[in-house]
């Protein structure tokens, strides 16, 4: 690997105070990215022959000498010599330059009084280079099939860059798959930000944090994301739309009140010690959350005639996303509050058809002549959203002194006490018969937490 002697990363910011009370802040700054979490995607010593990936079945009762142990070896034959046909490699490019991300940001805060202040700001940044995993090897469609004459795996795929790259299972010559950390990627990031921040004004702090704004990007995590690589590694572009942590309106609201109710307080000052340790001394604090649905991606599996990554299976690795068709002018999902999904619930098995299935048809598998056709729809990445997320949470706490040496803290902790319904992502993965409408998945099987109610009780000495 050449080491990337590119990164340069200048940084500039200003302030400027143009009104007694108000200042003017902005900044621009380059960052980049020298670590990636990516499991075992980029990890070139993991390739043959450094690490051998095999399994030991060990018999399903114990016998006589027992469970075989590592210090007895391993069995004979484990190990098998190295086929492109079979293993699948990883390729990190020799020359990759290194990922990275310009930042900039304007604000305006304004001091309304002692300790109330209010800032608007907007935000962005773009990613550049970013890390992504896709098969180099991969079938291209777009070329057809393999040509007989120069291909030696003809009527196996498509055409593939490096039609040579792969071997023998059993008799038959079968192409390979290679896993490419291609630093390739790319986002963009913008957004209105408003808050509104109070400081103890009379016993009460408080924040609220507006944020209206837009995520896009064509690889948005490698393993934790709903589509950590791309349906097609020769259109990247084509997975292009708005990222899996996408929240194009969010508000948070939060705050601490001291009740003025109590000793030294505005209402019952001078009240004696019982009223005061049932009803002074009472602090409560909210956290109140609105904010649009989570994006989710909708995908199904494609005839084996069609495939063109046959040999990657995991995601992480650079299996390929494939996406159904997209049926015009018709809407993505069934309902779109949790309250109206729940009324939707089917009685056979508990879940929501979240999906509209008709808005998808699974692309045809062959055409008229037997010829393999193009497994990849037309739909876009994350096309639609769950429905809006909403909860309120509370918090009552109340301290008081046992003895001089001995206190007591009470706590009641509500979450979500309106009880709203905030559904799952549903099942990405349709089902149907290729070459028609999909008849099966993108239900919604689960739901965040209901309304809970935890009370708590803590002596300090």
């Amino acid at each position: 690997m050449n080491p990337d002697l590119n990164d340069f990363a200048p940084r500039i910011g200003l302030a400027w105070q143009f009104l007694s009370q108000t200042v003017l802040r902005g900044g621009f700054g380059i960052s980049y990215a020298h670590y990636t979490r990516a499991g075992s995607g980029d990890i070139l010593p993991i390739n043959a022959p450094n690490a051998l990936f095999v399994s030991v079945n060990q018999p399903g009762t114990a016998t006589s000498t027992g469970y075989r142990p590592v210090d007895q070896g391993y069995p004979t034959g484990l190990a098998t010599n190295f086929s492109p046909g079979t293993d699948n490699i990883t390729y990190v490019p020799k020359n990759t330059r290194d990922s990275y991300v310009e930042n900039w940001y304007l604000s305006v805060q304004r001091q309304l009084s002692k300790n109330v202040l209010v800032d608007l700001a907007y935000v962005g940044n773009h990613g550049l280079k970013l890390q992504g995993f896709f098969n180099a090897n991969q079938g291209n469609p777009a070329l057809g099939l393999a040509n007989p004459l120069t291909d030696q795996a003809a009527g196996a795929g498509f055409v593939r860059p490096y039609p040579t790259w792969g071997g023998d299972v059993g008799t038959t010559f079968t192409y390979g798959d290679i896993t490419e950390a291609g630093n390739v990627f790319w986002s963009h990031f913008n957004a209105l930000q408003l808050k509104y921040e109070q400081r103890f004004v009379e016993g009460l702090t408080l924040l609220n944090s507006f944020s209206w704004e837009r995520a896009a990007d064509n690889a948005s995590a490698s393993l934790e994301g709903n589509t950590p690589s791309p349906q097609d590694a020769n259109n990247l572009a084509a997975d292009y739309n708005q990222s899996d942590y996408n929240l194009p309106v969010s508000n948070v609201t939060s705050l601490v009140y001291e009740l003025p109710v109590g000793h030294g307080r505005k209402y019952l000052g001078s009240a004696n010690s019982v009223v005061d340790a049932v009803l002074g001394g009472w602090q409560v604090s909210a956290v109140n959350t609105m904010q649009g649905g989570t994006p989710y991606n909708i995908g199904y599996t494609p005839n084996s005639a069609q495939a063109v990554s046959p040999q990657i299976s995991a995601t992480y690795r650079g299996a390929n996303e494939y996406r159904p068709n997209r049926v015009p002018s018709v809407g993505v999902n069934n309902c779109h509050s949790g309250r109206s999904c729940i009324q939707k619930v089917s009685a056979v098995n508990g879940t929501v058809q979240y999906v509209n299935l008709a808005a998808f048809s699974l692309p045809a598998i062959k055409d008229a002549n037997g010829t393999p056709l193009n497994p990849f729809g037309d739909a876009s990445r994350n096309p639609a959203r769950t429905p809006n997320f909403y909860e309120t949470d509370l918090d009552f706490n109340k301290k008081f002194h046992v003895t001089e040496r001995v206190g007591m803290e009470f706590r009641a902790e509500l979450y979500n006490i309106f009880n709203h319904t905030n559904l799952y992502l549903p099942s990405s993965g349709l089902s149907g018969t290729q070459g028609g409408p999909a008849t099966g998945g993108g239900t919604v099987s689960g739901t965040f937490e209901p309304r809970l109610v935890q009370f708590g009780l803590k002596a300090t000495f």
